[in-house]
């Protein structure tokens, strides 16, 4: 008689062995299905390149065109000079990598044979970009062309809002709540990490912001780009960190 393979059932395994047997074997496949390098990788990059657009040109804010709600304003940041052109970059930027990121987790899946799905975070990313376009209207509405009594106590939440919306972070909210998703989708305790420490940066700035009290002159040229690129190492060391991660898992 030939010996029964170590790894079929046996009538010696208790039921406590089998559902640790189990439970082993899911935890290697949600390894084996992490791929959030990339989208991690991907929007740190895409963060980085928006840093021009984020620089102010030397000349004095007040002798500058007043730009009344400029194209795609809710992303671009109305308190910026480049506002237009930044609102256009982060809409082919983050549908884009939205799309992307969609792309690369089935081809992914196709190639270790378990796949994440990833309907749920892109369409959080898609949604959010859209909602991102048009909330700073809805906020300016509710702010300014409201009764008092709603204006003032709806203000806790459009005051911050309209201040990310118009230093042109809004486009980072998106990014932190699409992979808050991604987290919960790969139920990886790593990403969920990465995630919280980069919602976190971005509250943090935008705190700075909302209590200091700027006077003219202030901020200097870089005052915008350096509250937009402050937390984009966060993604970047994360996503260096889980390809490291990935590229030494057994094969």
């Amino acid at each position: 008689m030939s010996e029964q393979p170590s790894t079929a059932p046996s009538s010696e395994h208790t039921p406590g062995e089998l559902l640790a047997s189990v439970a082993a074997l899911r935890r290697r496949t949600r390894v084996a299905r992490n791929a959030y390098w990339l989208p991690l990788l991907l929007f740190g990059l895409l963060t980085a390149a928006a840093a021009p657009l984020y620089v102010e040109s030397v000349e004095s804010p007040a002798l500058r065109t007043t730009q009344d709600n400029p194209a795609l304003t809710g992303l671009g940041g109305d308190f910026l000079e480049r506002s237009a052109a930044l609102g256009w970059y982060w809409l082919v930027a983050l549908l884009g990598g939205y799309l992307l990121s969609l792309w690369w987790y089935r081809w992914y899946g196709a190639r270790v044979g378990v796949q994440t799905p990833t309907r749920a975070y892109v369409i959080a990313g898609i949604a959010g970009t859209l909602i991102g376009i048009v909330l700073p209207i809805a906020l300016r509405f509710l702010l300014l062309n409201t009764a008092t009594v709603i204006s003032n106590g709806t203000s806790w939440a459009t005051t911050p809002l309209l201040g990310i919306s118009s230093r042109g972070m809004l486009p980072h909210l998106v990014i932190a709540v699409g992979l808050l998703v991604l987290a919960r989708l790969e139920r990886s305790r790593g990403l969920a990490a990465v995630a919280v420490c980069y919602t976190a940066a971005l509250v943090f700035v935008n705190i700075y912001f909302q209590t200091t009290d700027f006077e003219p002159g202030d901020l200097s040229r870089f005052s915008f780009m350096l509250a937009a690129l402050l937390p984009a190492p966060i993604l970047l060391v994360g996503g260096t960190i889980a390809l490291v991660a990935t590229n030494r898992k057994p094969s």
